[in-house]
């Protein structure tokens, strides 16, 4: 009987915690607002990670293999410089006006990714390429890192302050399982726009998708400026 009950009650204390979690979740607009961008943060790294084969050979003519050389690395550096300047530069500025500029700088370099050829063939472009040294010439492959460097750092503006007012409006007895509740937020939630986008990429184009999930980002960061 002991044995049977033990199950039983590990069963009903998990069933109380969620309760408990999603109950401090709907009555605190800051921590349901943080866990939702925290999560878009998470799945927008997922869909990328989705469609880079796509990206990588139809956009850049690359292989997949050197994709995290040629985006990944600059996307990481980009979310540590961009966590350096809010910690040394932007810790006082209202952080809803920074979410809402890393979330429209997001959208506007997600714009930019399937169009890196035609900025690099640019008048302006050929015409630096004249007056640098043969190995400083610029090709797609530079401008999609500094676009890279430029969605990881906007990434950063959107997830370090999100993340650090949901530590602040949290306990040490009910922050972990916030985590656990965003990490199987991400999970479940991160499916459908996942299967949808490798759907799409193979439908329309990955640069197609990619200029939808920028727009998407730009009219929601305008939504976020309406409302407040």
């Amino acid at each position: 009987k002991k044995s049977n009950t033990k199950p039983l009650q590990q069963g009903r204390n998990i069933i109380q915690d969620i309760r408990h979690t999603l109950r401090i979740i709907f009555q605190s607009k800051i921590i349901a607002h943080s866990l939702f961008l925290l999560a878009l943060s998470q799945i927008l790294i997922l869909i990328l990670a989705t469609v880079a084969p796509g990206y990588a050979n139809q956009i850049l003519g690359i292989s997949v293999e050197e994709f995290p050389l040629v985006f990944v690395a600059p996307a990481a550096i980009g979310m540590v410089v961009g966590a350096s300047i809010l910690v040394n530069f932007f810790h006082r500025h209202p952080r809803e006006r920074v979410i809402t500029a890393g979330i429209f700088a997001s959208g506007l370099a997600l714009l930019f990714l399937p169009f890196g050829s035609k900025v690099a063939s640019r008048d302006f472009i050929q015409l630096l390429n004249i007056y640098l040294p043969h190995v400083f010439d610029i090709t797609i492959l530079h401008v999609i890192a500094l676009v890279a460097f430029v969605l990881g750092l906007a990434n950063s503006f959107v997830f370090v302050p999100a993340n650090t007012t949901l530590q602040e409006k949290t306990t040490d007895a009910i922050r972990g399982k916030m985590y656990g509740f965003l990490n199987t937020i991400v999970g479940v939630l991160a499916l459908l726009p996942i299967i949808l986008v490798g759907g799409l990429s193979d439908l329309i184009g990955v640069g197609t998708v990619i200029t939808g999930i920028g727009v998407s980002l730009c009219l929601l960061a305008l939504v976020r400026l309406v409302i407040k």
